[in-house]
């Protein structure tokens, strides 16, 4: 009864927050690619290298909108609690700006049935000021999967939602109704939802594949009119630091390394 009230609460967050809150917000398409690489260091420890790089659908050209490398390190607490730490960068070619960012993730993992999980996760940033909109940010997430993967293709769906919390960054300017700047300071709260559907296919036994549509949405939800994202200024009608809203298709190709005899790795061979 517990797990059931728990996926009938993650339903409802889905659908009071991932609806349009802020119509400044314009959406855009992304296409993103990305090569993983995994391999276990002990019995309860993996390392894992990622590269994403998006594109700019579209705008011509297909123009990079950003390359991110990343690296992390899981520990296996136990059968269903893990904590990982992981390190990233983001090269911006648009703005020549490389971000990079500190993150401390713990998850845990039930069971809702006999065919259904629930993975619930807490990430915690650190970014470097490269990185405008904030200086820190909590990532709250769960994310909702088949315990075992159905026999047609190997495939495993699951379903993700993510909120975003952000701290500090560089101050936002708010104006009154006649453009006059009434105040200077950094919007903390929840601002974004992202809203994840995967297909992860078993290619072979270390080689995966996942296909996958993301529906990344900008909010606020606030109270405050100086604590906003998206703020207009009357008189010139732009809108400073955009936070947009994105339709993300995407892709992963990941390729687990096998441990040989419980040490060391096997080469990678395709």
């Amino acid at each position: 009864m517990k797990a059931n009230r728990q996926f009938i609460l993650l339903y409802l967050v889905v659908f009071l927050i991932g609806r349009p809150q802020v119509v400044l917000g314009q959406y855009k398409t992304r296409l993103w690619s990305s090569f993983n690489v995994g391999a276990p260091l002990t019995d309860k420890l993996d390392v894992r290298a990622s590269y994403i790089k998006s594109l700019k659908v579209d705008e011509p050209g297909f123009e990079t909108a950003f390359n991110w490398y990343a690296a992390a390190l899981t520990y296996q607490l136990s059968k269903d609690w893990r904590l990982q730490l992981g390190s990233a960068w983001m090269h911006l070619p648009s703005s020549g700006r490389t971000t990079h960012r500190w993150t401390l993730e713990g998850s845990h993992k039930m069971k809702l049935d006999r065919r259904f999980s629930l993975r619930n996760s807490l990430q915690l940033e650190s970014h470097n000021d490269q990185e405008p909109r904030f200086d820190y940010r909590v990532i709250f997430g769960s994310r909702v999967g088949l315990r075992k993967r159905l026999d047609f293709l190997g495939v495993a769906p699951s379903l993700n939602y993510a909120l975003f919390f952000n701290i500090g960054g560089n101050p936002i300017r708010y104006f009154s109704e006649s453009g006059e700047e009434i105040t200077r300071k950094t919007s903390n709260g929840l601002h974004r939802g992202r809203l994840m559907a995967n297909f992860n296919f078993k290619i072979s036994k270390p080689i995966r594949l996942s296909l996958y549509y993301i529906n990344q949405h900008e909010f606020n939800l606030v109270f405050s009119e100086t604590n906003k994202i998206n703020v207009l200024n009357p008189i010139n009608g732009r809108i400073q630091r955009p936070f947009n809203n994105q339709h993300i298709i995407g892709f992963a190709l990941s390729y687990q390394i096998k441990p040989l005899n419980g040490e060391g790795f096997l080469p990678i061979n395709f």
